[in-house]
Parts: C-alpha cells; structure tokens; sequence
C-alpha cells in the first residue's frame, strides 16, 4: 500500500474486524484506485456509448422525418410553385414523384400524386384561356379561403379557328351513345395535330371545336404562326380521311342505321380562320366558369365556317388572316369572294385553300409524289409558288430546304397506337413543308395552275364589275373541275341573281347580312 495521505476518500477501501466482546478490533486499509480507474473508464465508455447511440438514433429518425415529412412536403409547395408560375406547363418537375415510391402507400406520396393528377385536371379542363386563372387562384391569399376569379380579363390578339362537323345531327340520331367515341376522335387527331403546331384547344361544344393560337405584337416574325394554324387544319382533313376506318369504328347496328341514312358517308368538318383581338376571361359564377374568349373576331372565325358550305370549301379564310401566311403557304390559296358585312367593317377579301379529300392518299400515289419531288422539287415548288402581299421581302422563298422528300411521310407512315389510335407526327419544317409534304401535293394536285390563273382573271373581271367576263372565266374553271369546283359555282349563282350584270353601285365587293 502507499501512502495513504496521496489517496482520495473514494480510493481507499477499510475493513474493520472486532472480537465478539468488542473488546478488540483491526482495521485494514487497501488502495482502490486502480479498480476506481477501471470504474471510471468503464463509465466514460458507457457515457461514450449511449451518446453514440441516442446520436445514431437522432439520425435515423431525423432522416426518416425529413424523407417522409419535409421532402414531400417541401415537393409539394415546389409542385404547387411550378404550377402557379406555369399552369400549361407539361413538363411539372415532380409531376411524378419518385417512381420508386409511387407504391410505397405513404400519404405524403398519395398527396403529390393527387396534387400532379389535380394539375393535370386543371390544364385540361382550363386549357390556355384558363391559365392565367389557375396562376392568380394559386397565388392569391386570404384569410377567409375564397377564389379570386370572377374580374376583368385581359385583352390579347390570336388567331381564331373554328370548325364543326358536317352533318352532325343525323350522325347523332344515328350513333346515339356512341356518338361521344365519334367526337373524341376527331378531338383526338385534331388536338394532336393542333398542339403540334403551337396552338391550344379552347372550346369543345357538340360538333363544333374552337382553337386559338396566340400571336404577340409581331405577327408577321412570330415563327409562322399563320403557317402553323393553316397546316393544322388541312393536316386534320387529310389524316381524318386517311384514318375514316378509327373515326368510325362502331358497333354494327350504328353503322347500318348511320349508312342508310347517309350512303356513303365520308366523316368531314368546315373550318374557318380570322385574326383579330379578344378578351380572355373567366365567364360564369363560382358555381362554375368557363375560360374563353369574347370577341367579334371570335364570331368571324364561326360565321366563316358556317360560310364553307355556301361557297363549297372546306376552310375559308378571312384577309388579316391571310396576310400572315409565307409566300408558301399563299401558294395553295385562291381569293374567292370580297365582302363587307356592315356598313361601319372594312371591306374584306375572303380566301380558301384548295384542297380535295377525295384524292389518293394511298401508297402508289405517294410513292410517285416522292418520286416526282427527289426528282424535281425546284419545278415543283416553281410551278405552286407566286408572291403574296407579304412575302416578307423574298425571305421564306429563297430560304433553303432542309428536309428531304421522304422526312414530309410523318404521320401514317409511322404507324398506329397499340390502342389503336393513330400515332399522328407532323414535320415542322415551315415554310418549307407546303412543297414537301405528300399528302399536301396530292390534296392539292386537283387544282392546276391553268384553273388557278383563269381564276385569278375571273376574280378581277368580277371586282371590276365586269361580270360577263368573270362568267366566262368562272364556267372555265368549273368546267376543268368536272363541275365540282364550289367557289366557281357560289359566285356564278351570285352573279346569276343579277342577270350577270354588276349593279350600278358597284364599288368591287358584295353588302352581305349575317346573322351575328
């Protein structure tokens, strides 16, 4: 033993041994401090070893509530962020939420799923007309919780298409509940088509679709924008008739009834286009709105379409619309009427471009279109080719090709859905796609250049008033086209009228009433 005066209380261990009388005792002392020692390392690493573990288990469930609590929830604010600053975005980052934990059955993950599903709902139902409504609803607080909606819209300048399927009410007496399966299909290629080309569907009502596609203040620079809306339309005819076996695949008793009302049925729609301003807004109540648009511009385009079936054209076109169109595109149209429709509108040209559904889309026919344009596709784009009143100084024309003939072969080509849908793909490529695509040069080969410039003099004798002549031109022209040809017979009945004779007011464009 040491010296115990070195020694702590706690390092000192005395035992004490007295007789049974008490008359004697001994005292023993031993040194304790190494086994203290001991002790004390033994108490740090147990101190040590439950820090450890109360650190380990802090981690563990500190990562377990930010994985399961705050990264959802902080996703969530994220998702509901992307889609108030971008309502119409389709690309949502978290749209969908970590495929590994679409199945995990957290609420955290039901909720973001339900959040994307609810955005989704909202972009479909709102379309663009809509998207500044979403923005404003999810940005705006208060503290009684209700919608700020219903206020002034937004004036803004788009181009109008509307178009309406022909002979819709016998279809749907025909059809019955099937006639939603016809609607949607014609949505189906129309929409794809649409969205493809830059522009958004707005309205949907029965038989009639209306889409719009936003221009900013420089129409004429905006990437073909007019180009964009024409092709959208002309695509969806061609492709409607390519695909007639998908729009009207229905059951056996729909098909006989509609076929013996309607021979020979041929699934078509009219369209009609105008440019011009519109207020977009939210119109309706909060016990349900519509997002659209309100304008007379907005009725131009509807009443244009309802003029289709009096000038036998499957798309009439309205002048401002058509002085956004490149030199390729007006290549394809021909001026069919001037008109003034009330005394304080400006006087107006209408235009259409000439197509023919009826024309051979199949593989042969496409396969010498293809031929004829690797083989002469300066001849072809020659002979379809003429200036326009805004052929932005020679810039789309002389713009050089960059596609090959057979890129144009977008859409059946490439094949079909597994769910039987058509797969619709369309080539970009404007200006240039008027000359190369296929199904266009065969829509459009109807109509020769001959027609086209007896039509071109039957149009000025007719604006000047000099109607006897227009009649000769026109009987021409309705003569090459085997008597189909409906601008030539609208304005020979016109001119019929009259006795072929221009009033003595003329002034070079028909007073015509509407009933808008």
């Amino acid at each position: 033993m040491g010296n115990e005066a070195d020694l702590s209380v706690d390092e000192i261990d005395a035992y004490t041994i007295v007789d049974v009388d008490f008359a004697r005792s001994m005292t023993a002392i031993f040194d304790a401090s190494g086994r203290k020692e001991d002790d004390a390392r033994l108490g740090v690493l147990l101190t040590s070893f439950v820090i450890i573990l109360l650190g380990l288990g802090m981690v563990t469930f500190t990562r377990d509530v930010h994985d399961l609590v705050i990264v959802p929830i902080e996703h969530m604010m994220q998702l509901v962020k992307e889609i108030s600053e971008n309502p119409l975005g389709k690309e949502i980052s978290l749209s969908v939420y970590d495929e590994k934990q679409n199945d995990d059955g957290m609420e955290t993950t039901l909720l973001i799923r339900t959040i994307s599903k609810i955005a989704g709902l909202m972009r479909v139902g709102f379309g663009e007309a809509g998207a500044d409504i979403i923005g404003k609803s999810l940005n705006f607080t208060d503290g009684n919780g209700t919608m700020q909606i219903l206020g002034n819209g937004r004036k803004i300048q788009s181009i109008f298409g509307f178009c309406d399927v022909r002979q819709f009410t016998d279809t749907t007496e025909c059809l019955q509940e099937e006639v939603m399966l016809f609607v949607n299909r014609i949505a189906h290629i129309l929409h794809s088509i649409v969205v493809q080309c830059d522009g958004a569907a707005n309205k949907n009502i029965g038989d009639a679709f209306l889409l719009t596609w936003k221009v900013n203040a420089n129409a004429k620079d905006q990437d073909y924008i007019g180009d964009k809306a024409l092709y959208s339309f002309v695509k969806t005819m061609i492709e409607m008739t390519k695909h007639e076996d998908f729009v009207c695949k229905f059951s056996d008793r729909a098909l006989s009834e509609l076929y013996e009302r309607i021979p020979g049925y041929k699934c078509r729609i009219g369209c009609g286009i105008h440019f011009g301003w519109a207020i977009e807004g939210a119109m309706g109540s909060l016990k349900k709105i519509d997002a659209s648009y309100i304008s007379p511009h907005v009725t131009m385009a509807e009443t244009l379409e309802s003029s289709t079936k009096e000038y036998g054209t499957s798309i009439l076109m309205s002048e401002p619309f058509y002085n956004l169109l490149s030199p390729e595109a007006v290549a394809g149209c021909r001026k069919v009427d001037v008109i003034k429709r009330r005394q304080s509108d400006p006087v107006t040209f209408l235009y259409t471009y000439d197509i023919d559904l009826g024309a051979d889309f199949g593989i042969s026919k496409r396969t010498e279109i293809l031929k004829n344009l690797g083989r002469s596709t300066r001849q072809l784009s020659t002979s379809t080719a003429h200036s326009g009143p805004n052929n932005r100084d020679g810039k789309s024309a002389g713009r050089k090709a960059r596609t090959r003939p057979s890129d144009s072969m977008s859409s059946s080509a490439r094949g079909d859905q597994s769910d039987g849908k058509p797969n619709i793909t369309i080539s970009k490529d404007f200006p240039n796609v008027w000359r190369r695509d296929v199904d266009l040069v065969c829509a459009r080969s109807h109509f020769s250049d001959k027609q086209r410039q007896v039509w071109s003099l039957g149009m000025t004798s007719f604006e000047k008033g000099e109607w006897d002549i227009a009649r000769d031109h026109f009987n021409i022209v309705l003569e090459l086209s085997g008597g189909k040809d409906g601008p030539s017979q609208h304005l020979l009945r016109q001119m019929k009228e009259l006795n072929y004779c221009a009033p003595e007011n003329w002034r070079g464009y028909r007073q015509i009433t509407t009933g808008h």
